[in-house]
């Protein structure tokens, strides 16, 4: 394996995985404007309530004006919160993030109204709003008004009224999008609604619809991730085809030795950092360390690709460690968006072939079959 390709992807890898760890948006972008330097903390005790009435607790101890444009489904949202002098605005930030409500605070007075990304629900904009994007899972879009940028429906469809203008793409999978005549489009008209589409809108609408709603920017976060790791990969098969091979030939000859040595990084690497740290000469190791776990983790997930793509059940002809790879990880992009075990499955997934990378030194030691 070429050491100075081995960096190259390394450095590639450290760019773009920032991109994993921000994946989730934070919650503060949910608040238009700046809230007083001087603004008092909160305390609330609401075992059971509704986002509304946190919201009205909030408004009476800071003194503020409370103005709330949102849809009753929303802010009657069953919400437990338990918080002791904590800043207002942190307090407003986890309200928000709960009820998927967006606000703005100006002279005194706090907006809220309803945000633009809605899950298990459609969403209609009034004739007169502008906003940013406007998203719906499991549901429909109705764009009376200015959308800046898309307009997505995954699960239904995207319809403009006359008079509505939407600056970016209409997207419906599972759905259709209509333009009348006096409507605006400025984007891409894009609708998938064969009969595998319409049953991922159907899949959609049910998971979403249940009692774990997951909001649109946690499916986002999980989606980028999922991409990120993609492209490395493919990045890892372009650079080390036949290091690639020689992983995944140790892994196939010997899958419990590769197994334990995935737990052992699980469970060595923080002792690991510990007994590093409390040597002098140790402590420089630790970031050392740490990417060696970068790469046998996104090497992993490579081999782990790999291996699938070989055993999927399509033509093998003119195989080559990127077609695998690609193959492969279409298939664990998909088992990462799925809630709950997506991550833990990604994360079982490049260990065990995490296991084979270092035990074969990176495809340096080729396992025989006994």
């Amino acid at each position: 394996m070429n050491p100075a390709r081995l960096i190259v992807v390394l450095v590639v890898a450290l760019v773009l995985l920032p991109g994993l760890a921000s994946a989730a948006p934070a919650a503060g972008g949910r608040l238009e404007g700046r809230l007083p330097d001087n603004a008092p903390v909160v305390s609330i005790d609401q075992a059971r309530g509704t986002v509304l009435d946190a919201l009205s607790a909030i408004a009476r101890q800071t003194g503020w004006g409370l103005v709330v444009a949102a849809p009753e489904s929303v802010t009657t949202r069953a919400l437990t919160i338990q918080v002791s002098n904590r800043p207002a605005g942190e307090v407003l930030d986890l309200v928000l993030e709960a009820g998927s409500l967006r606000a703005s605070f100006a002279g005194g007075v706090l907006q809220i109204r309803a945000d633009a990304a809605a899950s298990g629900d459609s969403w209609r904009e009034r004739r007169d709003e502008t906003v940013d994007k406007a998203v719906a899972i499991g549901g429909s879009v109705t764009i009376a008004g200015h959308v800046r940028r898309d307009a997505v429906a995954v699960g239904g469809s995207v319809t403009l009224l006359p008079g509505a203008r939407v600056e970016g793409d209409a997207v419906a999978i599972g759905g259709a999008v209509s333009v009348p005549e006096g409507a605006t489009l400025e984007g891409d008209n894009v609708s998938l609604a064969g009969r595998i589409p319409t049953t991922l809108g159907s899949m959609s609408r049910w998971v979403v619809g249940g009692p774990h709603m997951f909001s649109m920017f946690r499916f986002a976060g999980r989606l980028t991730r999922a991409v990120l790791l993609f492209v490395i990969a493919l990045l890892i098969a372009v650079a080390f085809p036949n290091a690639l091979m020689r992983i995944e030939a140790y892994l196939v000859n010997r899958p419990g030795l590769s197994a334990l040595g995935g737990v052992a990084i699980l469970l060595g690497f923080v002792p690991l950092c510990v007994l590093l740290a409390v040597t002098f000469i140790g402590i420089p190791l630790i970031p050392v360390a740490a990417m060696l776990l970068v790469a046998l983790f996104l090497f992993g997930f490579t081999v782990s690709a790999a291996w699938l793509g070989e055993r999927m059940p399509v033509s093998q002809e003119h195989k080559t460690p990127v077609k695998s790879v690609a193959r492969g990880g279409a298939i664990l992009v998909v088992v990462g968006l799925l809630p709950w075990i997506g991550t833990a499955a990604l994360i079982l997934a490049a260990a065990i072939s995490a296991g084979a990378t270092l035990l074969s030194r990176f495809g340096r030691t080729v396992a025989v079959a006994v």
